[in-house]
């Protein structure tokens, strides 16, 4: 069998090692091409220091460099200009891509706007097409006027759906009317030998993006509290954000400035190693499926505080590996992170089982295993039809 042919459509796609656009998705494009699938990416382009994508990168331009496309001011006129565009120029570009490499099958990566180009290749040339969601498609999106009803549709044309969270592929069921499957998309932490990563006691880490549904509020209010009777604990907050500015006026509102860092943009390497040296990793997050961050957090075996939303729970619960808190409670959060500077967290955890069922490469396998038998079933069936 020769090579199959794949696009890959995705709303996001990392320039570089260190940047933040979805990540995952160049170790899962790596573990794909490692299992001999010729796969094409088109992603939309977004500004960065430097590119290092190869010929198979496909970036195609809509007027805008530094927002993505879902944050974007809604009310904003030209806004809308710039979603037009992204999607005739997203469309036009995979139409072209099509035509000139003759794809034998396509992946979504988010069911919108990503899954709209795929459903515009089926509708238009048949070819058929997989879509995995993760997160916004379905939590946002999809309750959308207008909007929900087309990734109804992109959903239903699908061959399979599938999804990186639980809780996420049950409400994506519900809409395609077929069962999802399950595909993490854990980012691969690859640490150089000479970082430290001794545990330092006595402190907290927040990695991931700066804004106020990640629950960065919640979880200074939180800390403010244990602050007076655990003086010698400490909080750092690992990333940058929309809300960065606001959160360092309360910081010094508050008196916390020797006890709170924020360290903004950091490389994934320094981030990691500020995991691996913490006590405890907080995810606050208010509305997410599995953040990479939890991911993260497993493979350098650091247990987590998280809030009860998506699967967070479930693997934490699952694998013993962290305590979980109702969103936005920020009294049960001050009583979680109390366990830790008392010393009352003591688990069997199971790190290592977590982290090999939200492996990528697992994920990357899993789908070319499930691709290569969809297209030798096709080409079994076009041999019977011709005889």
């Amino acid at each position: 069998m020769s090579k199959i042919k794949l696009l890959l459509i995705t709303n996001r796609y990392p320039a570089h090692a260190d940047d933040c656009a979805s990540p995952f998705v160049a170790d899962f494009v790596a573990g794909l091409r490692r299992n001999d699938i010729d796969c094409t990416v088109l992603t939309p382009n977004h500004q960065a220091e430097k590119y290092d994508d190869d010929q198979q990168i496909i970036r195609f331009d809509w007027g805008e460099d530094d927002k993505n496309i879902g944050s974007l001011p809604k009310l904003a006129p030209s806004s809308w200009v710039k979603i037009k565009n992204y999607i005739v120029n997203g469309q036009k570009e995979a139409i072209r891509l099509h035509q000139e490499h003759h794809f034998d099958f396509c992946l979504a990566l988010w069911a919108a706007p990503a899954g709209l180009f795929a459903k515009k290749l089926y509708d238009k040339f048949n070819l058929p097409y997989d879509v995995w969601c993760l997160g916004s498609d379905i939590h946002t999106y999809a309750k959308l006027p207008v909007v929900g009803s087309k990734i109804v549709s992109v959903l239903r044309s699908a061959d399979i759906v599938y999804s990186d969270g639980r809780d996420l592929g049950r409400q994506a069921q519900k809409l395609s009317g077929c069962q999802y499957q399950f595909l993490p998309s854990m980012r691969r932490v690859l640490l150089p030998d000479d970082i430290e990563t001794t545990i330092s006691e006595k402190i907290f880490v927040c990695p991931g993006r700066v804004e106020r549904a990640k629950g960065v509020y919640d979880l200074l209010a939180s800390f403010r509290r244990i602050s007076p009777e655990f003086p010698e604990w400490r909080l750092i907050y690992i990333g940058s954000g929309g809300v960065q500015s606001e959160l360092e006026r309360r910081i010094k509102r508050f008196g916390l400035q020797d006890k709170v860092t924020l360290t903004g943009f950091v490389s994934s390497e320094k981030m990691w190693g500020l995991i691996a040296q913490s006590t405890a990793v907080i995810i606050p997050t208010h509305a997410d499926s599995l953040p990479l961050t939890f991911g993260e957090a497993m493979q350098l075996k650091r247990p987590v505080i998280v809030t009860d939303v998506g699967d967070l729970k479930y693997f934490a619960e699952r694998y013993r590996t962290g305590l979980s808190v109702p969103v936005r409670n920020r009294s049960k959060l001050t009583k979680a992170m109390k366990r830790f500077t008392t010393d009352d967290w003591k688990s069997d955890e199971d790190f290592d089982g977590c982290t090999a069922e939200l492996d990528i490469d697992l994920a990357a396998d899993k789908f070319a295993s499930n691709l290569r038998q969809k297209i030798a079933n096709k080409e079994t069936a076009g041999k019977v039809q011709s005889c």
